[in-house]
């Protein structure tokens, strides 16, 4: 069996912990590991790491190989997406891609960031649904309601077709409370999780019966596929390849095939499935103390009940929350009703109408080399902590509108400057002027730390003009 995992949102709910530019899936939500480590994690036991595949957005694809490097995942497995096209598009392309390797090839498809507390009936249904899918017919799990949940799409079951796998009988949209009610009562619907195993084959064949707009162009756009620019070795897209997804229809593989296909098969699925999909959903899979609270990071909470608090390396103090959803980050603070959570999303919104960074941005910024972090900024200064890591460096660029000045905290640093070469260690600095072309370099075995203050009267990331670099951003 092959696995494709869709790792392309954004996570807006879990804000200010997941960004647009850092998602959900990249953050240490539950468990020791990230979401998408965790995705991989129970995968494993039935999907060789050789053949598993991931599809993200571009913007995404440095840190998701960063994190799934331990796990030997192949580089060359990784889509960069230009866009966000839904799941139809990229589930069609990574079908095509797989089937061209393997013409018989089984596939399933994961989100990047659910939770399933019960791995071992887990795997025992993604084998049961393969066999299934052997004969040609579109397996999706169901999970049984455990409340009436109006935040989810259900699967009404139909006939059975062998023990244990159901026809489904309709597709419903995310009901109202009256019809979520009923449909708990009933017993025969079930949450749709979006979980998918079928044959490529059988997928690109119902794509072209019910989306022919899009199964028309996944030949030509997999002749676009490349390597990406500079040393990383993912996937993504040439110009004609991005021009040709961009232009292609935003739509779900439900809308797209399974709701309009007769070969869609139902396994129900006992499984401890959470979609996490806001902060009140933690309550449901994180362990609480004797009030009901989940408290995490440098917090001193007292007379707090059923509360969420989480913390970082700042103190956060409270006092007689109740039903509170408390959460710090490094440049923004989110206090909401958690019976309001869901409308995080909404909050993202405004704060991205109203121009605020932190709506998309975190305060560390990951890029292929290292990071940053805004430590403080005025209306000429900007104050940043830079880490590189060992055997990378920063294009060669130079700045219109500022200069910089650079201090060694920690590691040693090779700076280019003009058209002379410095080593540097520990608490020596160096000034960057304007107009000057430089490059920041790390040579050593240990990861390099400086703190940057840039100095000028416009200071905007886009003022850089890069001469070479290695990761192809020139």
């Amino acid at each position: 069996m092959y696995g494709v995992i869709l790792a392309g949102g954004s996570g807006t709910r879990f804000w200010p912990t997941s960004r647009e530019q850092s998602p959900k899936q990249l953050q240490k939500i539950i468990g020791t590991g990230t979401m998408l480590q965790n995705t991989v994690q129970r995968l494993l036991p039935l999907i060789s790491i050789e053949n598993l595949y991931l599809a993200t957005n571009h913007q995404q694809a440095v840190e998701t190989l960063r994190q799934l490097d331990s796990y030997g995942f192949f580089p060359d497995h990784l889509i960069a997406e230009p866009c966000n096209r839904n799941t139809a598009l990229a589930i069609g392309l990574m079908a095509k891609v797989i089937i061209d390797k393997d013409p018989n090839a089984v596939m399933a498809v994961f989100p990047a960031d659910h939770v399933v507390a019960n791995s071992e009936n887990f795997i025992k249904t993604l084998q049961k649904a393969e066999t299934l899918a052997q004969k040609n017919y579109l397996v999706t799990l169901g999970i049984p309601p455990t409340r009436p949940e109006t935040g989810f799409g259900y699967l009404q079951q139909g006939d059975e077709i062998e023990d244990g796998a159901y026809q489904v009988e309709r597709f419903v949209e995310k009901p109202d409370q009256l019809k979520a009610e009923q449909y708990l009562e009933h017993g025969k619907y079930f949450w749709n999780c979006g979980v998918f195993i079928w044959r490529a084959s059988t997928i690109l064949e119902e794509l072209q019966n019910y989306a022919e707009n899009i199964y028309s162009q996944l030949d030509a756009i997999a002749g676009c596929i490349q390597n990406a620019k500079g040393n990383s070795d993912y996937l993504e897209l040439n110009g004609t390849g991005r021009g040709l997804f961009s232009s292609l229809p935003s739509l779900s593989i439900d809308y797209a095939v399974m709701e309009n296909s007769s070969r869609v098969a139902l396994i129900p699925a006992d499984i401890g499935w959470n979609d996490v999909g806001a902060w009140s959903s933690l309550d449901e899979v994180t362990e609480k103390d004797s009030q009901g609270n989940i408290i995490s990071g440098n917090v001193l909470a007292q007379d707090c009940i059923n509360s969420t608090i989480q913390g970082q390396s700042r103190l956060i103090a409270v006092l007689g929350l109740k039903n509170t959803v408390v959460v710090d980050s490094p440049d923004a603070l989110l206090v909401c009703a958690k019976e309001r959570s869901q409308d995080v999303k909404k909050l993202v919104e405004s704060l991205n109408e109203k121009g605020h960074p932190e709506g998309k941005q975190p305060a560390t910024v990951n890029k292929p080399w290292g990071s940053y972090t805004v430590l403080d900024a005025g209306p000429s200064y900007v104050l940043k902590r830079i880490e590189v890591l060992p055997g990378e460096a920063l294009s060669l660029q130079s700045h219109q509108h500022r200069s910089e000045h650079w201090t060694i905290v920690s590691g040693s640093a090779e700076v280019v400057r003009s058209k002379e070469t410095f080593q540097l260690e520990t608490n020596e600095s160096i000034t960057i002027p304007k107009n000057t072309k430089h490059r920041l370099g790390n040579p050593g075995s240990d990861l390099l730390i400086i703190i940057e203050i840039q100095f000028g009267h416009l200071l905007d990331e886009a003022d850089i003009s890069r001469y070479e670099d290695r990761y192809g951003r020139c």
